[in-house]
């Protein structure tokens, strides 16, 4: 057998070994107990990913915030009403429904859409006074633009085909929670177009933007024409190829294009209609904002806003 030689100074060995596992001990208690403390220290200081805000039923991609436009005064208001109104007075425009259902279309559609109380157009002591009360030129302006969105679904969406998904516009398409209305045409989405440009609409739809492969046009006209391309791609979030065959770019078979064409023809029809001096019922319903692409679509291809079908009253639907 063989004997290990005898380890030297055996006392001095014991006292660092010692040590070492003294030291280590507490380094062990220090590591353990700092741990401890920053896992307690992240759980209470980090705050956790906010929830994703309430989607609104009715529209595509419309939060339901907030919540608290509507006062519980005026719904206490609107509930009397309705108990001793079954029947609607002095209805101008949502004529075939109850009380009760152009109610729930105002909460849920005009001051849902405009993010405003029932008071920013009525007055809630009588829902059905018509004047002599300060916002009384709200309430007719509000009429206005329920025949316009009307007209709108009847003669322009409505030619839109079923797969595009029967999307019909109302007071959030164009508003999207704001009481005066979204800007045409912000400053933030013009970026290499001139900030005073504005759609072509004095154009004739279709062929008012056609200038590929023709030698009879202007630089400027190809310029205007670049320009509105840009101004869709940006309000639409969509590049070229969305309604363009790259190869052949004059061609019609993506649909997205005739689409396009008849979104085109409903603009003009806003402008000459509702924005220009002397159109059928321009005044105030515009504010004299020219129409834009970015108005309701907003960097989407389908219009944050827009009603999901079936949510429109029949009377302002595209099948009235």
């Amino acid at each position: 057998m063989i004997q290990q030689p005898p380890t030297l100074f055996p006392e001095i060995t014991n006292t660092v070994r010692g040590r070492f596992y003294i030291v280590a001990g507490i380094i062990s208690v220090v590591m353990a107990v700092a741990s401890i403390a920053i896992f307690w220290w992240i759980f209470y200081t980090i705050t956790p990913a906010p929830a994703p805000p309430l989607q609104n039923p009715i529209y595509v991609n419309y939060t339901q915030e907030p919540t608290d436009y509507i006062s519980a005064e005026s719904l206490a208001a609107m509930n009397a009403y309705i108990q001793a109104n079954p029947q609607p007075q002095a209805v101008q425009v949502l004529k075939g429904m109850t009380t009760a259902q152009i109610s729930a279309y105002m909460v849920a559609q005009v001051s849902g859409g405009l993010k405003v109380d029932c008071s920013y157009c009525h007055n809630i002591a009588n829902f059905a006074q018509q004047d002599g009360y300060p916002n009384a030129a709200k309430k007719v302006t509000a009429r206005k633009m329920m025949l316009m969105s009307a007209d709108l679904n009847q003669n322009y969406t409505a030619k839109l085909p079923a797969s595009v998904g029967g999307y019909q516009i109302t007071c959030a398409t164009c508003h999207n929670g704001k009481a005066a209305g979204l800007e045409p045409y912000p400053i933030e989405i013009m970026n290499t177009l001139p900030n005073d440009w504005r759609l072509p609409l004095e154009l004739d739809y279709p062929g008012g933007l056609v200038v590929t492969g023709r030698k009879d046009v202007s630089n400027h006209e190809v310029e205007q024409n670049q320009f509105a391309m840009y101004h869709m791609n940006v309000s639409m979030g969509q590049g070229c190829t969305f309604c363009h065959n790259a190869r052949y770019f004059p061609s019609y078979e993506i649909a997205q294009k005739n689409h396009s064409i008849i979104m085109l023809q409903m603009t003009k029809h806003i402008q000459e209609t509702y924005v220009a001096p002397g159109g059928r019922i321009a005044d105030g319903i515009m504010a004299g904002k020219s129409p834009s692409c970015w108005l309701c679509h907003q960097g989407a291809n389908i219009p944050p806003g827009a009603a999901k079908p079936g949510q429109v009253p029949a009377v302002l639907s595209s099948t009235p």
